[in-house]
């Protein structure tokens, strides 16, 4: 599996003649600072300076138009990545312009994409696929101070902009959807684009050809040839039908088979749970000891036995309902086959009436107007029939796109997933202290936090089993995980000091770490680099460092104003 990994972040404001250097090259890396002096500035740039739209910008860093530049090491090369001048920009490290882009969707976006192999393609409101904003690559892997303690997937609020974002970024990053399965969705809509204007396509042509034959009536073709072929195309068509029809017949006749069943299984259902509800009211009229009237023994009737009752009632009530929904979903899907059979009964009806027709004795009109139609019918035939057997390709490959979707879904894979996941989060749970309610039933898009400072561990513990699954189950490119301000909602100094020593010590291996936290005196973590910055409060950049930053920066802004 490919690693990111960071190693120097430049950060140059041209404005206020002031630059800062971060070095970023220790595997595990502990940024501390007090509130205001610009820690979680350093934390927001660095997945800000790849393309993703940080939650919140303080306003006085907005004003001073702060130029950015990641160097990072990547597929055995380092490369950089500058935001300046309204544009981002990869750098080789020889310096050559690789790619640049002014809009993240449209431009930016879909170019990084190629380049880390994020295979991820989503559809908008509008039904338009498309590659979503670098930040939905980078998700997983940032933990922003804004949002990230309070829920899930909130660590770019503005990027996370398309429908069921949540959804899709747990699916696709945990491998429960695998690139393949978003590659073959998208290509499954684009190709339902096709198939729908070449069905369009085909009823327009029909509706063309049906309009010539009905001028002046029923005109014989005069081309005795053009009928032959007429009739070939029209046999060939019935029999195409006549297999369509034939298929549609046997779902109708699964869809019936199974509606009966489904019938008999809710009219089961509803007569044992009137003999319940009997049974209760039965229960409810007799005294506490019931004696039986063949042996004489005496039994308890306990108010405990009753509820059971009730619960029983309550499961065989759901079974119930869930078998009337059943009935409901099998009624439309046999009301829709209908339907099918239905057009193409009244296609076969055509067709059989138009070979029926007789040639009848013709006079010259009679001649002209054939001749007419002929010639047109010649055309739009030709065309149908192109867009017959286009729609037909259309209709197979769409059909082959929806089994490579499910073969990514394959249920005993997402039973594995869900486990590996859940088991992870049960046990990180308990090592942060939290109490998770049912472990083996949490969903693996959110988690239900509790309030207070056991809150923000319930979603360290999250992320971290997450993040596991991930690597367990993917195969595309890790990212250093960067976390910001773990203290949240008044950690005391015995949990503080865990979750430190938790995000260190089960980091994957090969995983970059880079925290930023208030204050870690007195903390000791084997292997981890502290650094401290920030001169006074809400000033992070130094004077002393501008020259020597814009150095490294000229030769970045040189490319981009030259535009090449």
């Amino acid at each position: 599996m490919p690693t990111v990994k960071f190693k120097n972040l430049y950060l140059l404001s041209q404005v206020e003649k002031r630059a800062l250097h971060v070095p970023l090259r220790s595997q595990k890396l502990l940024i501390q600072g007090a509130n205001g002096f610009g820690k979680s500035v350093i934390m927001k740039s660095l997945y800000e300076t790849l393309g993703a739209t940080p939650n919140k910008i303080d306003d006085r860093w907005k004003k001073a138009n702060v130029s950015s530049c990641l160097e990072f090491e990547f597929a055995g090369a380092i490369w950089f990545s500058v935001k300046a001048h309204g544009v981002l920009s990869l750098f080789d490290d020889k310096g050559n312009r690789q790619f640049w882009g002014l809009r993240l969707v449209k431009d930016w976006g879909p170019k990084l994409a190629e380049f880390f192999g994020f295979k991820l393609e989503m559809v908008d409101k509008d039904g338009e696929t498309l590659t979503p904003p670098p930040a939905y690559l980078f998700a997983p892997f940032y933990i922003d101070q804004d949002g990230s303690w309070d829920n899930t997937w909130v660590s770019f609020r503005q990027d996370f902009y398309l429908p069921e974002s949540a959804r899709t970024l747990a699916d696709y990053h945990s491998g429960i959807r695998p690139d393949g399965y978003y590659a073959a969705k998208a290509e499954l809509t684009k190709e339902k684009i096709v198939l729908s204007s070449l069905e369009t396509a085909v009823d327009t042509l029909r509706q063309a050809m049906t309009q010539i034959e009905e001028i002046e009536g029923t005109t014989p073709i005069y081309d005795l040839q053009e009928f032959t072929s007429e009739c070939d195309d029209l046999v060939a068509e019935s029999e195409r039908l006549l297999v369509l029809q034939a298929r549609h017949r046997r779902t109708m006749s699964d869809l019936h088979e199974e509606s009966h069943l489904v019938r008999a299984e809710a009219a089961l259902l509803r007569n044992t749970l009137n003999e319940m509800r009997g049974e209760f009211d039965l229960a409810s009229s007799l005294p506490h000891q019931v004696e039986c009237p063949t042996c004489g023994h005496e039994y308890q009737n306990s108010l405990a036995e009753r509820f059971a009752l009730i619960e029983d009632e309550g499961v065989l009530s759901k079974a119930l309902t869930e078998a009337k929904y059943k009935l409901g979903r099998l009624a439309e899907k046999e009301l829709a086959e209908r339907g099918k059979l239905d057009v193409i009964s009244a296609s076969l009806t055509r067709i059989q009436k138009i070979l029926g027709t007789e040639k009848q004795s013709l006079s010259l009109n009679d001649v002209l107007v054939a001749a007419g139609k002929t010639e047109a019918a010649k055309l739009l035939r030709v065309s149908l029939n192109e867009k017959i057997v286009a729609a037909d390709g259309s209709r197979n490959k769409t059909e082959l796109l929806r089994a490579s979707m499910n073969k990514f879904t394959e249920r005993t894979r997402t039973s594995e997933i869900m486990k590996f996941y859940r088991t992870r989060l049960s046990m990180y749970s308990q090592e942060l202290d939290v109490h998770l309610d049912a472990p083996e039933k949490q969903s693996i898009v959110s988690i239900n936090v509790a309030r207070g400072s056991e809150g923000p561990r319930a979603l360290l513990a999250y992320y971290y089993a997450f993040l596991y699954t991930k690597i367990k189950f993917t195969t595309s490119v890790r990212f250093p995980v960067v976390i910001d301000s773990p203290n949240q909602q008044g950690q005391d100094k015995v949990h503080l000091p865990q979750m430190l020593k938790f995000i260190f010590d089960h980091v994957p291996d090969d995983v970059q770490t880079i925290v930023a936290t208030e204050d870690a005196s007195g903390l000791k973590f084997e292997g981890v680099a502290i650094a401290t910055y920030g001169e006074a409060k809400r000033q992070i950049l130094r004077e002393n460092e501008f020259d020597r930053v814009k150095n490294i920066f000229d030769p970045f802004f040189q490319k981009i104003l030259a535009a090449e």
